[in-house]
């Protein structure tokens, strides 16, 4: 039996990586390389790809103010992040389409909808993929292909990574959660498991809040400082 090819963008991305393990447990084969290895990698087995999981790229690669940026940090930003997101969403779409099945999903953030606070480039990116899903579930999702944007929020490691003096949101970040802990890395597991599955494809071109409540903003407000 042939096995099934999932492609992972970045595998140092803490909950990229939690998946990566998993549904190499149940039956994937999770492979990771840059896009143009990716082609030729994929040019004998095209048929066994059954979808990809595409990482948003470090947040502390585009910390900068609005009022500081410059157009050398904008196309650097969109170097990083928004190109290579629509190249890789171009090559692994016409593969999927082909197949006449897949998933392409997203790991993506809150904040495509809600500042970060001194990154404005990396928001701007993350509503860059949401916009990105929503369009290629409309062009690849006629071919059986869905496409998921998982609006993640931080978990167990990231709270300082995420950290900024603009923003109060990551400060003390676990009382914002109900149950007043960051999730696990591995929280996302079953859930990229499922969209992977061919199941979900009624999901084809959502956006999955998937914070545990983050941006409700859960726990003691007088905490936050």
């Amino acid at each position: 039996m042939a096995e099934k090819l999932v492609y992972f963008n970045d595998l140092k991305d803490i909950v990229a990586a939690e998946v990566a393990e998993h549904i190499k447990s149940i039956g994937y084969m999770p492979i990771s390389c840059g896009a143009g290895e990716l082609e030729n990698y994929l040019e004998d087995n095209k048929e066994e790809l059954v979808g990809a999981v595409l990482a948003n790229p470090q947040v502390n690669l585009m910390r900068v103010n609005i009022e500081e940026a410059s157009d050398d940090d904008w196309r650097e930003a969109r170097d990083i992040f928004a190109a290579p997101m629509l190249e890789l969403t171009q090559i692994i779409g016409k593969i999927l389409a082909e197949n006449k099945r897949g998933s392409i999903i997203y790991l993506n953030s809150v904040h495509a909808e809600k500042p970060v606070g001194g990154a404005f480039l990396y928001t701007i990116g993350c509503a860059a993929v949401q916009a990105l899903c929503r369009e290629a579930a409309l062009i690849y999702g006629s071919s059986g292909v869905g496409c998921y944007n998982i609006m993640r929020g931080i978990v167990e490691g990231e709270a300082d990574y995420f950290a900024s003096d603009y923003s109060p949101i990551h400060h003390n970040s676990e009382l914002r959660f109900p149950q007043e802990k960051l999730p696990c890395a591995d929280s996302l597991n079953e859930l990229c498991a499922f969209l992977l599955s061919g199941g979900a494809y009624i999901l084809n071109g959502t956006d999955l809040q998937a914070d545990e409540g983050f941006t409700l903003y859960y726990g003691k407000s007088n905490y936050y400082k």
